[in-house]
């Protein structure tokens, strides 16, 4: 296991080396003609990608690198998204160590796009080595200030769509508001004791902070990359047990082979799909960052005993 995950690294390293040298050649090509009079923008990942179309609105056409499902943590880029940078007028990235698959190589592809961190001046969570948790998105709180972040970029960026943006900005922060009440009203409804995750990979820290879950334990760190061992797994076991956890949660960007395994040996139930790192298809209802929010919360919700989308009318 541990050779195979040396070959592993030691390939995409390789990898990115080739695609440097071609996103390079790629970004001194004229790139006129290709896109027509529209400005593209270029987000990583969907979440971010669909932040910036809520706030770019008709006048940028807005690409995301990662497909739907796409796990941003071990994500190999392929040739295809080498046209994409090139053609790219401004790229949105999570930072913090998100995408250490490309935030290089973005940063050194050359041309002159501006690189915009969608995380820039939010103070994110440590883990005990001291490496930043990146899933900021998962408090709405925090989300908002990704949305201020790009809406400023854009600003800069395109001067003279500044109202639009603004508008689109103050429309959408508005949205978040909402939303950010509306999952304290759902958590309200879960018992007390009974406010407890455990998910796939640790993408909910900053949800349980925000919303007032503890989280019990998860079976991969921040990153997806390495492999639990037995031991991590067998104590993982053992807290769900201790805590009585009611349900597990897996993620739609990650194996759920392991945590089925889990929940079987800890006597529990699994609930329905979280969508960490990914949105969801389109008509999932979670193909968009208040749909995902929204399908997350009520699937805790069902799970742990709540009261599923209370006051709806």
């Amino acid at each position: 296991m541990y050779k195979e995950r040396v070959f592993k690294r030691i390939l995409r390293g390789f990898s990115l080396v080739v695609l440097f040298v071609f996103v390079s050649c790629l970004s001194d090509m004229g790139r006129e003609g290709v896109k027509g009079n529209k400005k593209i923008a270029l987000a990583t990942v969907n979440i971010i990608g669909d932040m910036v179309a809520q706030v770019a609105g008709e006048r940028v056409e807005v690409i995301s690198l990662l497909p739907i499902g796409g796990d941003p943590h071990t994500y190999e880029p392929v040739p295809g998204d080498l046209k994409k940078i090139a053609e790219s007028d401004i790229v949105f990235f999570n930072g913090l160590g998100l995408e250490k698959w490309l935030e290089k190589l973005l940063k050194n592809a050359g041309g002159t796009r501006p690189y915009v961190a969608v995380t820039d001046g939010l103070e994110p969570i440590r883990d005990e080595r001291g490496d930043p948790d990146p899933h900021l998105w998962m408090d709405v709180t925090k989300a908002m200030g990704y949305v201020r972040n790009i809406r400023d970029a854009l600003v800069e960026f395109d001067p003279e769509g500044e109202q639009v943006y603004r508008e689109n900005a103050a429309g959408y922060l508005l949205e978040l508001e909402k939303l950010d009440k509306w999952i304290f009203e759902q958590v309200e409804t879960i018992p007390p004791q009974r406010r407890k995750l455990v998910t796939t990979h640790d993408a909910f820290r900053y949800f349980g902070q925000r919303y007032g879950f503890k989280v019990v334990g998860t079976i991969w760190g921040i990153s997806t990359e390495d492999e639990p061992s037995a031991q991590e797994i067998a104590q993982l076991i053992d807290a769900i047990r201790r805590e009585r956890v009611p349900a597990v949660f897996i993620e739609t960007t990650v194996n759920p082979k392991l945590m089925e395994r889990v929940a079987r040996e800890a006597g529990v139930k699994v609930g329905r799909k979280l969508y960490g790192d990914s949105l969801g298809p389109p008509g999932s209802g979670a193909d968009t960052y208040i749909g995902m929010m929204r399908s997350n919360v009520l699937s805790i919700v069902q799970a742990l005993g709540g009261v599923e989308d209370v006051g709806k009318k």
